[in-house]
């Protein structure tokens, strides 16, 4: 979803697996945020706009909202470094997605992700990210989803510096009094005893090029090395 507030006049769009879930929680018992929309959004059968992690284009597609509307508003999202966030995509549907079905419905019902929680029980990571990116390396093809919440966003929030980004745009939106993000969705399967792995502890000379080539645009956008 997008999280909407006329009073504040913000949409914060939800880039998936970058503490999207923990701002759009923080926006909406703090800040009268609104989900957006608050179901699915089908057309002829076809999801047109997603409960969760709408986009801008979604949003104008299923006529939530006009571009002159989304124009006035203070649009933001969150980015996180690719070599890490694929390392937290594995561990969980390595991990929870199959542990807790239930409450990962979702996730089971998906076909592709389905397929990805399967290939993650039995491959290391580095075979399971070439399988994730073998379309992309076969075309010499780039991957496109994340920016289409980057492109149309007026501020985005670093995963690696979440409060501080999140600071920025309380003081943006005009808001003087403090207010923490709240704790959620953490990617708890990375621990290995009392110690958490660091996501380069996972990739070796071919995975960590699969990833430099399918996500240049937002590697070399955002000044992301790995390390």
């Amino acid at each position: 979803m997008a999280v909407y507030s006329p009073r504040y006049n913000y949409i914060f769009f939800a880039n998936p697996q970058t503490a999207s879930k923990a701002i759009a929680r923080t926006l909406q018992e703090a800040l009268e945020g609104q989900p957006m929309p608050d179901r699915e959004i089908t057309r002829s059968g076809e999801v047109i706009a997603k409960k969760h992690h709408a986009t801008w284009r979604q949003l104008l597609e299923a006529g939530l909202m006009t571009r002159e509307q989304l124009d006035r508003l203070f649009k933001f999202t969150s980015v996180r470094n690719p070599y890490d966030l694929l390392v937290s995509r594995y561990l969980k549907r390595k991990g929870r997605f199959v542990d807790q079905p239930e409450k990962y419905r979702w996730a089971q019902d998906n076909p592709k992700i389905k397929a990805s929680m399967e290939a993650a029980q039995e491959l290391p990571f580095p075979e399971w990210l070439a399988g994730q990116l073998k379309r992309h390396t076969e075309k010499d093809k780039t991957v496109k989803g994340p920016l289409e919440y980057l492109d149309h966003a007026d501020y985005v929030i670093r995963f690696e510096a979440l409060q501080a980004g999140f600071d920025e745009v309380l003081q943006r939106l005009g808001i003087d009094r403090p207010i923490p993000i709240v704790s959620e969705n953490v990617t708890s399967e990375r621990a290995q005893g009392s110690a958490k792995r660091h996501y380069t502890e996972f990739y070796d000379d071919a995975s960590r090029e699969l990833v430099a080539r399918a996500y240049a645009p937002i590697i070399e956008r955002f000044d992301y090395r790995f390390g």
